[in-house]
């Protein structure tokens, strides 16, 4: 449960600054739609992502991948520069557990020397009331990215949920409240992966939260030793993870910078130099030498960075706005069918995936030997914008030809003749030895 006492300085404005812009953001992007489609929307029943104005369909998870992939390089990027600056400024685990704590603080009471002695039931009561209307704010946010909140929003209104939706925002409720106010700090320092490898992204010039022992040591009470220290322990106490920055760089923290806060706000009172425990390197900390930003990690990484960006701009760039494939059968598992006037014909599903932000009326045309006739219901056939369509196809022809014959489809769109696709396809009848059978399928 919350422990760590609160404090107050110029590192924590900045983090509710923080705390507050990072909310923000991840509050609305569910709500923000260009073009008339979702800016975030990890739609999986309609298998399609929308990323930022991108449209990822199932045959395009390359795209999704690169950016997964340059998230995680800039991560890289960013920790070998200044440690767990994600961890401390921008992880929605420290940021809602920080907001957290803060509710709590507000209706029990708590003081700038820490939580009430004695804490009423009704303060209690009401404590646990807004964190629970908080986790299911969150988690319907949470849900949002996989489906829309204005449609969630209207089946809530109109008592109109189904089971499934409502499960998910009970899970999502349940798994936040857990979270930010039973596991709290406990994710970071035993569950959280970025944690377990983050020391081989560190080197002796990364930036870190560290305490200076050559100005504080020795430590002891004012004008008794030469060190700045005063050993108050506050650094401890304001400590999310409860650990003891003077003992040099450990897993456990998260580079909150509470404890610089405090530190500061003692060195003020005994009239001594701010920053005793500070952002610094290791080198810093040994003045050994300068800090060197331009070094071999931080250059491959921005490296990897800068070559994974230019293969996603290539493929964004060659990417096709229209996509089309062929399944052969007509779903009844007959490879060709007897017709009536005694030719033989074969059913195609094609599948139209309109990756363009207008809608398009496609034609469909058979390329193949001049004895194949195409037949349709409808043709040419209406695509709504960013969406996908299946529709079938017959493809007749005498009796009498090879048993495969080579064939492809070409949808063209009519109002942008630049948009076309041809998709290879095969044309099966029987072989001479099954030729004159009774039955009519095979």
């Amino acid at each position: 449960m919350l422990s760590a006492r609160p404090v107050r300085g110029f590192w924590r404005r900045l983090r509710w600054g923080a705390d507050a812009i990072l909310i923000a953001i991840l509050v609305a992007i569910p709500w923000v739609r260009i073009g008339g489609e979702p800016l975030v929307l990890l739609d999986l029943p309609g298998r399609r992502f929308h990323v930022f104005g991108l449209t990822i369909f199932p045959q395009e998870l390359y795209f999704l991948w690169l950016i997964l992939a340059l998230l995680a390089v800039s991560l890289f990027f960013f920790t070998a520069l200044a440690g767990r600056l994600w961890c401390g400024w921008a992880c929605p685990q420290t940021v809602f557990t920080d907001v957290f704590a803060a509710i709590a603080r507000a209706i029990e009471g708590w003081g700038r020397s820490g939580r009430p002695r004695h804490v009423a039931v009704w303060r209690r009561a009401l404590t646990h009331l807004v964190w629970l209307v908080a986790s299911a704010a969150i988690g319907f946010h949470l849900v949002a990215y996989f489906v829309s909140p204005y449609a969630l929003l209207a089946e809530m209104r109109a008592f109109a949920l189904s089971p499934t939706a409502l499960g998910f925002l009970l899970f999502a409720t349940a798994l936040c409240y857990l979270d930010f106010v039973v596991v709290r700090q406990t994710f970071c320092k035993f569950l959280c992966p970025y944690a377990r490898f983050q020391s081989v992204l560190f080197d002796r010039d990364t930036l870190i939260v560290a305490y200076d022992p050559v100005r504080g040591e020795p430590r002891g009470k004012a004008g008794t030793v030469t060190g700045d220290c005063v050993d108050c322990g506050l650094c401890v106490r304001v400590c999310p993870t409860g650990i003891d920055i003077r003992q040099g760089m450990q897993l456990e923290c998260i580079a909150c910078t509470q404890c610089i806060d405090a530190c500061d706000g003692v060195m003020a009172k005994l009239g001594r130099a701010a920053n005793l425990i500070g952002y610094r390197s290791l080198v810093g900390v040994e003045r050994s030498r300068r800090v060197r930003l331009a070094r071999p990690r931080v250059l491959v990484y921005a490296a990897i960075g800068v070559l994974l960006t230019i293969v996603f701009a290539t493929g964004l760039a060659r990417r096709s706005l229209l996509h089309l494939e062929v399944a052969h059968g007509g779903g009844s598992g007959a490879a060709y069918q007897h017709t009536a006037d005694g030719r033989i014909g074969n059913a195609y599903r094609l599948f139209l995936q309109n990756r363009d932000r207008a809608a398009h009326r496609y034609q469909i045309s058979l390329e193949g030997p001049p004895e194949l006739e195409l037949v349709t219901g409808v043709n040419p056939v209406d695509v709504a914008a960013v969406s996908q369509l299946e529709t079938r196809v017959f493809v007749l022809a005498p009796e009498g030809g090879p048993p495969v014959r080579s064939l492809s489809f070409r949808v063209a769109a009519l109002e942008a003749p630049s948009q076309t696709m041809a998709a290879q396809a095969v044309f099966l009848e029987p072989s001479e030895h099954g030729r004159g059978g009774k039955d009519d399928a095979h």
